[in-house]
Parts: structure tokens; C-alpha cells; sequence
């Protein structure tokens, strides 16, 4: 009969295929068996020819085949497999396998892997998976799988360094506990004449302005890796948190530098024009009002148009793998919004440093001008020089981050440091008393009420304790004197310049003027 060559050869005659399929032959082998049982049962009804087929055993090419009570084939069937070398083997049956049985059976990848990847190649392992187990995970990572599996190096994500951050914390820190020292001080000498002439409440504003800003270094270093980090809504809002920290909190911090300058150089604007003037808190609190609102819509106007975002940039990469990436928050129209904090800002600034020129003959030891400049002129400074620096590092994120932090700490640091110290050391080595205060308000006046036009020889300050009713008078001829002694029980000094004239009207121009400036505390 037909040989399984035989079939074989006539199959690829046919086809043209090197391959023979067994579907192929197994199909030839049932039209085999449907000839035999045709001749031997030498009938065509189907009846007969089915009981006939059941009931005997056919020879064919596909082999001896025969079917038992159920119908099933009785043929012993070869089962083969490719081993791990890619050789078909015969596995079963055992009598006439060639080799043993692969179970499990490794996937594709798996072989992909192993044949067709540089992995083992380059001295790694295929896995199960078809990945690749790197010899090195602390420096390589695996990529791909199956044929494309290979390891590369780690991603260097250009994360901040750990002794940066720690340092940006200890900043804070130091912030943070020198301002909490600060606010006890200004508790525990709240009464002292020294204190309640430089505003209490405006110093306190100092301190939380001062505050709020230095916050925003913790945000600066919250990082993650790319957009489907889980922990990347909380890094966006830190994104946002930057501005907002800083912008708010130089907002009060200048605002309350601004507002003790503003509140002198009103006073002595009106004794320019000879006219009494009490300034109260609320005639500078506009200002501060002003400045919050414009910082505030800026930084709402950046939060809901163009808010900053954490972006991944990748800056090397292999067969589309990136080995090196930098993080940042990004934001379409972020520039703008930062130029427009920032040129305000400066701004501010600006006209604030104006302002402390114009009062510049005002006693420092009264209006703290001095020190009111000092602060505004450093954070004048440190603003300018800041923002080009860091924009000049950006593409270093440790330097970046180092810039940026330092900045926000010396804006605020030194600020408070400027106003506190020097008052603190006054108290500390007792020029706070009664009698100093009063020799330094009073030698300081009659060089402004000079400054602002006398021009008799009868120059005359008056220091009024309101609560007592008395007062002093010194000139070029006199001294302190009639100040009472019980100020400890007043919480709020209020000051006012008065200009009299005695008998200086157009009737009488030979009388010489006097101009009063009162100092009283309520």
C-alpha cells in the first residue's frame, strides 16, 4: 500500500509545500479507511458501512487504525515537542520517545528570550516571563521581553540630593525657631515703651509673613517620577503651593514693613503743612489690604488659567528606554504668571526703598528707618539677584533647588533678624528706660521739627503722657521734663505733630512760632 513517504512525496509534488501538515495526512487516512470499508463491505448504505468501519481495523499510511465500543480511535498517537535546543523530540509514548517531556513549557517569550535577545548573551538570565534578570539590579534594570529583552542601566531621575533636602529642612527649622522666639518676645515686653513704639501688632505681622514665606521650601522638594506615579496629585499641588507660600508671605511681611514707613512718613507730612494728625492702624491697614488683593488675584489668575504641573523630561535614552530624565513643574503659560509675582513684587520693593530715602532724616531711634531700609533693601536684593541666578541653573536640580531655598530663607531670616536684634539687644543692655527714650525722642524731634522748616530760635517738643495730663516742653534754652512715670498701664502709642502759633498771625508776624510735636501713650 501507500507508504506515509510516499504520501509524503505526492503531497509536496502537489502543494510545493517542504512541510507536511498531519491534518493533512489524517484527512488522506479517513478517506483511506471509507475505501476499504466500501470494497469490504461491498455495500454503500451507510447503516452497514458504519457497523462494518466499528467492527474491523484499516491499515493506512497514518497507521493501524481501529475504534473501540465508544467510537474512539484505538491508534497510539506520538506526542512531540521542541526542546529547549529547538529539536522536535518525540516524548510519547516512552518506548519510543527521544526525549524527555518539557513541563512546564516554557512560554515563547520565554524561548524568544533566550534565542533571540542579547540577555543571555550579555551573561543574564531569561525568566519565566521572558524577561531578563539583570546580574547587577542596583545599577542595570530589565527592559522588554521575549526578543527585546535586554538590561540597561538604572534611570537617573537627577532626584535632589538627600543632604540638600535635609538642609532646606534645617532652614526652615531655624526659621521657624528663631520666629516662635521672636513672637515670645514681643508677648513677654508687649508693655515695654520700647516695644509699644515700634507696633507690636505690625511686628508680629513681620514674623508670620516671614513664616508663611520660608514654608514654601518644603514643597520645593516633594519629586516623583513621571505622570502615572501614584503620589502625583499631591506633587502638582505642591507645584502650586510654591507661589502661593511665598507670594503670600512676602505680601505680609512687606506689607507691615511698608505700613510702619508709610505711618511716619504721613505723620510728618502733615507737620510739613503745620496740621495736627493721629494715624491709627486702620489708616495703614488699606495698604496692606492693597497688596494682598493684587498678590492674591495673581496667584488665583496662575492657579485656575495656567497651573503648574510635575513634568519628566527625558534626556538619554536606549532603543527608547530612558537612562536619564529630569523632573520640574512645568506649566504652559508659567512664565508669565511668575513674571508678573515677581515684577510686582519688585515693584513694591522698589517704592518702598523710595519711601525709607524720603524719611531718611527721621530718628531712626523713633521711626526705625534704619532698620525698616536695611530689611526692604535685602529683600530688594536678594529678589533681583535670585530669579536670574536660578533661571540660569535650572537645568541642575540640586543647584536649583539649593538657590531657590537659600534665597527664600535669607529673605525672611534676615528680615526678621534686621527689625528684631537690635531692639532686643537695647532691652538686653537697658537703653530702654524711661529716661533714654525720652532723651532719644527728644533729641531726635528737635532735629526733624529743624528738618520741616523752623525758622525761630524758640523750637519747643512737647511729651505728653495722655493719661496723667502732663507734659514737657524742651527748646534750644531747655530740658525734658514733666513725663510721667506710669506708662506701663498704656497699650497703644499714638503720636501726633500739632502747630501752634502764638501770636502769629498776619496782626502780629513779629511773634515767633512754636512747633508741638506730641508723643502720647494711650
Amino acid at each position: 500500500g501507500l507508504s506515509a513517504r510516499d504520501f509524503a512525496d505526492m503531497f509536496q509534488q502537489e502543494t510545493s509545500d517542504v512541510d507536511v501538515p498531519f491534518q493533512a495526512a489524517s484527512a488522506a487516512s479517513v478517506i483511506s479507511i471509507a475505501v476499504q470499508a466500501l470494497e469490504g463491505s461491498d455495500t454503500t448504505d451507510e447503516v452497514a458501512l458504519s457497523q462494518y468501519i466499528a467492527s474491523n481495523n484499516f491499515k493506512t499510511f497514518y497507521g493501524d487504525v481501529g475504534f473501540d465500543s465508544n467510537g474512539q480511535n484505538n491508534a497510539r498517537f506520538l506526542l512531540i515537542q521542541y526542546d529547549t535546543s529547538g529539536i522536535v523530540r518525540t516524548v510519547f509514548p516512552e518506548e519510543t520517545s527521544s526525549g524527555p517531556i518539557l513541563y512546564p513549557m516554557p512560554s515563547w517569550d520565554r524561548r524568544d528570550c533566550a534565542k533571540l535577545s542579547q540577555c543571555e548573551v550579555s551573561g543574564d538570565t531569561c525568566t519565566i516571563e521572558g524577561k531578563c534578570a539583570c546580574r547587577q539590579p542596583d545599577i542595570y534594570r530589565p527592559v522588554g521581553a521575549g526578543e527585546t529583552a535586554e538590561c540597561i542601566p538604572r534611570e537617573d531621575m537627577n532626584f535632589i540630593n538627600t543632604p540638600l533636602l535635609g538642609m532646606g529642612y534645617f532652614l526652615v527649622t531655624a526659621v521657624l525657631i528663631f520666629a516662635a522666639a521672636t513672637l515670645i518676645w514681643v508677648y513677654y515686653y508687649r508693655k515695654n515703651m520700647l516695644v509699644r513704639a515700634s507696633q507690636p501688632m505690625f511686628l508680629t505681622l513681620i514674623v508670620f509673613g516671614s513664616i508663611i514665606s520660608s514654608l514654601s521650601i518644603i514643597p520645593l522638594g516633594l519629586e516623583t517620577e513621571y505622570r502615572d506615579s501614584n503620589n502625583i496629585k499631591k506633587v502638582d499641588a505642591a507645584c502650586m503651593a510654591v507661589p502661593w507660600l511665598w507670594g503670600i508671605g512676602f505680601a505680609v511681611t512687606f506689607s507691615a514693613l511698608f505700613a510702619k514707613v508709610m505711618r511716619v512718613k504721613l505723620l510728618y507730612k502733615a507737620a510739613s503743612k503745620m496740621k495736627r494728625r493721629k494715624i491709627e492702624s486702620k489708616d495703614v491697614f488699606s495698604i496692606m489690604f492693597i497688596v494682598l488683593a493684587i498678590e492674591t488675584v495673581i496667584l488665583l489668575t496662575f492657579q485656575f488659567v495656567s497651573p503648574l504641573r510635575w513634568e519628566r523630561e527625558v534626556l538619554r535614552d536606549i532603543n527608547g528606554n530612558a537612562v536619564e530624565s529630569v523632573g520640574c513643574c512645568e506649566s504652559e503659560s508659567g512664565w508669565w504668571f511668575f513674571a508678573a509675582l515677581v515684577g510686582f513684587n519688585i515693584l513694591c520693593l522698589f517704592y518702598a526703598l523710595v519711601l525709607c530715602f524720603q524719611t531718611k532724616h527721621i530718628p531712626s531711634d523713633f521711626a526705625e528707618s534704619n532698620y525698616i531700609f536695611l530689611s526692604v533693601m535685602f529683600m530688594f536684593q536678594v529678589l533681583v539677584l535670585a530669579v536670574p541666578v536660578s533661571a540660569m541653573v535650572r537645568d541642575d536640580t540640586n543647584v536649583f533647588y539649593f538657590m531657590r531655598a537659600c534665597a527664600i530663607f535669607l529673605q525672611n531670616f534676615t528680615v526678621v533678624f534686621i527689625i528684631f536684634v537690635p531692639k532686643m539687644y537695647r532691652i538686653y543692655k537697658k537703653e530702654d528706660s524711661r529716661a533714654t527714650i525720652q532723651s532719644h525722642l527728644s533729641r531726635g524731634n528737635v532735629h526733624s521739627a529743624r528738618n520741616y522748616g523752623s525758622r525761630t530760635s524758640n523750637d519747643t517738643i512737647n511729651i505728653r503722657d495722655s493719661k496723667k495730663g502732663n507734659s514737657g516742653e524742651i527748646g534750644h534754652r531747655s530740658s525734658v521734663a514733666g513725663v510721667e512715670d506710669d506708662y506701663e498701664s498704656n497699650s497703644k502709642m499714638k503720636t501726633s505733630l500739632n502747630a501752634e502759633s502764638f501770636n502769629a498771625s498776619n496782626d502780629n508776624p513779629s511773634q515767633p512760632h512754636r512747633h508741638d510735636l506730641r508723643v502720647s501713650f494711650e
